[in-house]
């Protein structure tokens, strides 16, 4: 008998998403797995790219939040009608007549399916983006994209003689280092909810993940002092935590002899960034949707305390579908206490 048909063995013009995502991720492995070989270092190319193998429904899952978010949008301006049926509204033909729902929600004398067409359209658009950028893999091996870029990246500053180009190089390397944070908190997190949700390894998972993190910034500390030491330190940490969180190995990305006695992370500017990008998102999503109840002529009387309170809601919701409800509710209550405090007496 033959061998069995599956994704990984059928011919690539069956599957041009599956080509457009191998086609990314042996973009990143092979400089990565030539890099490893460069520092001499133990490299597992097979156990990565098996980590990095298409996942078909990946991407459904993850537009099943955008679509439950944008339904609530909906939802809410169907709730809302009767406050934008006046006279002077976009919709309203004449001072006795409310829109319909459909005429509400995609114009007058709009067909729906026209409305729904390049939505459709922009769907299929993402979905092949996100194919090309090797996107739809299992959360837990995210990390490995920006592990892999490290390892290469110090390869590449070794290899270099000197000058300007090898302080390029540094600042480079010290850059993706940095980055690496985030990612290995998030899949801390993601393992915990995976793997039970329980609050005793939630905080085991977290706390390795801290000491990685330190692990990284001390041996990137150590590029403005011995970069080519510096940057062979950093290769084989990114190595081994790439070779790990390959094998599953979510509370030994590090072994003990690489990782510090203490955590020495700087919560605040996290924290800093994380609501910094939520609020932004926020913004554009409220001031868009304000915009449209606008031009369908809802009263601004009604449209100012109701951005106030969609721009926290949407923040929050944003943080929680990234981070988790529990950080988005840390989070958020640090955002409404920006909004709650009065001007000092």
């Amino acid at each position: 008998m033959g061998e069995p048909v599956s994704e990984t063995n059928l011919p690539a013009w069956r599957h041009p998403l599956l080509r457009l995502h191998h086609r990314w991720v042996e973009k990143h492995v092979v400089p990565a797995e030539k890099a490893a070989a460069e520092l001499g270092i133990d490299f597992n190319a097979s156990a990565i790219r098996k980590a990095l193998g298409y996942e078909r429904w990946t991407y459904l899952r993850r537009l099943r939040g955008f679509a439950i978010f944008f339904a609530a949008l909906a939802l809410f301006a169907v709730v809302t009608r009767p406050a934008t049926c006046r006279p002077g509204g976009l919709l309203t033909t004449d001072g006795a007549r409310c829109p319909t729902y459909t005429e509400y929600l995609f114009g007058p004398n709009a067909d729906p399916w026209v409305s729904i067409t390049p939505t459709l359209g922009l769907i299929v658009l993402f979905w092949i983006v996100s194919a090309w950028r090797g996107e739809n893999i299992p959360r837990l091996y995210k990390p490995l994209y920006p592990l892999l870029a490290v390892l290469t990246v110090s390869a590449d500053l070794i290899a270099v003689d000197g000058g300007r180009y090898r302080y390029t190089k540094a600042t480079r390397l010290s850059a993706k280092a940095a980055e690496l944070g985030l990612p290995l908190r998030t899949v801390a997190r993601n393992a915990a909810s995976d793997f039970g949700n329980r609050g005793g390894l939630r905080k085991a998972l977290l706390r390795h993940a801290e000491l990685v993190e330190t692990a990284v910034m001390q041996a990137a500390d150590g590029l403005v002092q011995d970069r080519a030491t510096s940057a062979r330190k950093l290769g084989t940490l990114a190595g081994l935590i790439a070779g790990s969180i390959a094998a599953d190995r979510f509370t030994q990305m590090l072994p003990p002899t690489e990782l510090p006695e203490e955590a020495a992370i700087e919560p605040d500017r996290l924290d800093g960034r994380r609501l910094a990008k939520a609020s932004l998102w926020s913004g554009l999503i409220v001031t868009a949707f304000a915009l449209l109840l606008a031009g369908l002529g809802a009263p601004a009387e009604l449209l100012v305390p109701l951005a106030v309170v969609a721009f926290v809601v949407t923040a929050y919701v944003l943080l929680g579908l990234w981070y988790g409800l529990g950080e988005a509710t840390r989070l958020t209550r640090s955002l409404m206490s920006f909004f709650s405090a009065g001007p000092p007496l």
